[in-house]
């Protein structure tokens, strides 16, 4: 079976969740906050079974699909200059670029192969804007091949024996965990598939700068739809930039990520919105210290 996901973040818990072994989650403690753990709460918070398969078989179409537009080629010259900008913030060199680019295509071979060689495929999706795009975008290019796929939907909550938690996204998720979601995976019908692929093709045809959801739907919306969050929740005084995104991720579940935010917040300093009165630490771009004009 091939394993879908839709960030690298999501890819990684999945491949340890693929093997998951409790014993050697435990022995890997290296440090704590606070009080040590006893040997009862790690015992608890390392409880977990592996969903079993190769480490190899998950891919991550990790396109970013909320963002950007996407009428050309997936990996074409247009998408890839809206990870540059996404990462414009950060030192990530040519090398590093192409590597990630790499992988990208890497994984949507496989996608394709599992697909026409009919292996099973399983979607772990969940409400987060670039995980549904990234949805309706498999539903697109798989929608003439007869393959079997089935898809796990991240609830809103889950209910564990000893808390009930609220996920954002599969990254989130413990990797010992991903086996107590699999009762809540579907199959996917042809008919499902052409639908969500319809939803996709209409995106396409719309091209937008950015994709949100409201009200439990997919639209295309303009590229400073966000913008209202952070104006008014912006301080009087002086503030780290990445305290401010951190403050924003965890009061709005809006599925967007910290980079797009710090885009649409350097886009305010060159908009004499925003200015940089110093800087933290030069080499990280999110200590920077701003202040509202």
């Amino acid at each position: 079976m091939l394993e879908v996901v839709f960030n690298d973040s999501e890819k990684g818990s999945l491949i340890v969740a693929k093997n998951y072994d409790e014993r050697n989650m435990q022995q890997g403690i290296i440090g704590h906050i606070g009080e040590e753990p006893t040997e009862t709460e790690r015992k608890e918070h390392f409880q977990g079974q592996a969903i079993g398969g190769k480490s190899e078989d998950v891919v991550n179409i990790g396109f970013s699909l909320d963002v950007g537009k996407i009428s050309g080629a997936i990996d074409g010259e247009e998408r890839q200059n809206v990870f540059r900008n996404l990462w414009s913030h950060f030192n990530f060199d040519h090398k590093e670029q192409e590597h990630f680019f790499q992988n990208q295509r890497k994984d949507m071979e496989k996608l394709l192969n599992a697909a026409k060689n009919n292996i099973p495929i399983r979607i772990w999706k969940s409400d987060a804007p670039y995980s549904i795009c990234g949805f309706y975008f498999v539903c697109y290019i798989l929608r003439d091949i007869d393959c079997e796929i089935s898809v796990v939907s991240l609830p809103e909550k889950k209910v564990f024996k000893d808390a009930i938690v609220v996920y954002n996204s599969w990254a989130e998720v413990e990797a010992g965990r991903f086996y107590q979601f699999l009762p809540f995976e579907k199959q996917l019908s042809q008919m499902e598939k052409k639908m969500h692929s319809g939803y996709w093709q209409r995106l396409i045809e719309e091209n937008a700068p950015l994709r949100a959801i409201i009200n439990g739907e997919v639209i295309s919306v303009p590229e400073d739809f966000y913008d209202f969050i952070i104006q008014s929740n912006l301080p009087e005084d002086d503030f780290i930039l990445g305290r401010f995104i951190g403050k924003l991720l965890g009061e709005y579940n809006l599925g967007i990520s910290d980079s797009w935010y710090a885009l649409r917040m350097n886009k305010m300093i060159e908009d004499n919105k925003l200015v940089v009165v110093n800087s933290k630490n030069l080499s990280h771009p999110y200590e920077k210290v701003l202040r509202k004009i």
